[in-house]
């Protein structure tokens, strides 16, 4: 506090102090709020000197106000004016009292004394979209206890507490916001939410209640109608699973994610024609879906197609190497089809990227061996014997380069 300032509050203080007396009133503290810096750091200023008071041994018996001071302009006599408008600060979620400051479109009240709900809910947001939680918190339930656009509010009081982890909390402002007026993103983060806590039958049925909104365009029916059937998928209900799938697809015939997690169902349920299918219809909208084109390596795999099957998991994996199941399976087939080198090349990118094991380097020393690059075998089973001295089966193909070489 510079001496300007400090001055300043002295004289406020010197000035009430006489008054408050006769209401048994004293002053306990007079903070200043900076008056430079955004309305973030003023926030911000105000958020502490709230928590100070909360934290004072007596916070029970305490009440605070704000006031703003003008200096006068040298030369004109001062006129008798109505308290401006006060900083806006909240404290548990109550707003403050209405008084006969000025109304407009940016003040916290309406000429009416109501409190300016679509200003407060607008500061809310930017202060969310800041990352300013609590602060937001507070302007949400302000709104909230006015009852003024609750549904809105109950909303934006469900994100905070959603984003803070707080999965109860968020949930019940959720399902309130919706009871008050059901909107699309209301259900939609509550269904994500149960999601994350893998409740997946719950996601789904919540999706179901969002579908008979009326007002929904057809982008977001699309998107609905995906998200309920990997919903059901995951709990193996094939019937809504498709049932919702097909729903999709009809608002978008190229839907190539849709139709890659369609032919996903089909194969967990052993229907592979219909899984193939679907996948092929998948990689024709998108030769780059790796989901598609590993469900068509694992459609040929469970039909003996193991030739196809290789070439499929190598072209999944060109795309998108981060998948031990398609390397596995890669090399199995490798193998089995006596076909090494593309294993060989895709799995000694992987081993740079993987977590060192024994047996991925193992098949590699393998290929490397089949295609007679004894030096580059020799160097693998090396790497192997540096994790894994005992590893029998590594000391046995060592042997058997020596002998070649």
């Amino acid at each position: 506090m510079n001496d300007q300032t400090h001055s300043i509050a002295h004289t406020i203080q010197t000035l009430l102090e006489p008054s408050l007396k006769r209401e048994n009133l004293d002053v306990l503290d007079i903070v200043p709020i900076p008056k430079q810096g955004d309305r973030m750091v003023r926030l911000r200023t105000l958020e502490e000197a709230l928590d100070d008071f909360d934290r004072s041994d007596d916070a029970g018996e305490v009440m605070g106000y704000l006031v703003q001071l003008k200096r006068a302009a040298p030369g004109k006599p001062e006129k008798a004016q109505s308290p401006a408008p006060a900083p806006y600060a909240i404290t548990n979620g109550e707003a403050p009292e209405p008084s006969a400051q000025k109304s407009g479109i940016d003040s916290i009240y309406l000429p009416d004394g109501k409190l300016n709900v679509p200003f407060l809910k607008q500061n809310a947001d930017l202060l969310f979209e800041a990352g300013e939680y609590t602060l937001a918190r507070n302007v949400y339930k302000a709104i909230v206890q006015s009852g003024e656009k609750t549904a809105a509010a109950l909303f934006g009081l469900a994100r905070c507490y959603d984003i803070e982890g707080r999965i109860a909390e968020a949930q019940a402002h959720y399902e309130e916001s919706i009871a008050y007026h059901p909107q699309v993103e209301a259900y939609q983060n509550l269904a994500r939410l149960l999601i994350r806590q893998q409740k997946d039958q719950e996601a789904a049925e919540m999706i179901a209640r969002a579908l008979l909104l009326k007002e929904l365009d057809e982008k977001q029916r699309f998107e609905l109608h995906k998200a309920c059937g990997n919903c059901w998928t995951r709990v193996n209900h094939v019937v809504n699973a498709e049932k919702h799938f097909q729903k999709a697809l009809e608002l978008e015939t190229a839907a190539d994610e849709v139709r890659a997690n369609l032919g996903a169902l089909y194969l967990q349920n052993n229907r592979h024609v219909d899984a193939k299918r679907q996948f092929q219809d998948a990689v024709a909208s998108n030769p780059r879906n790796t989901k598609a084109l590993h469900g068509l390596a694992s459609c040929h795999l469970a039909t003996g197609d193991k030739r196809q099957a290789h070439d499929f998991f190598a072209k999944s994996l060109d795309i998108e190497l981060n998948n031990p199941a398609a390397v596995f399976n890669l090399v199995k087939c490798a193998f089995e089809i006596k076909s090494y080198a593309t294993a060989a090349r895709i799995l000694e990118e992987y081993v740079e990227t993987a977590p060192i094991s024994a047996s991925l380097l193992y098949s590699l020393a393998g290929l490397q061996f089949h295609l007679g690059r004894y030096q580059d075998a020799r160097a693998t089973t090396g790497r192997i014997l540096e994790i894994a001295p005992q590893h029998t089966a590594t000391i046995e193909l060592q042997a058997m380069i020596d002998q070649v070489r």
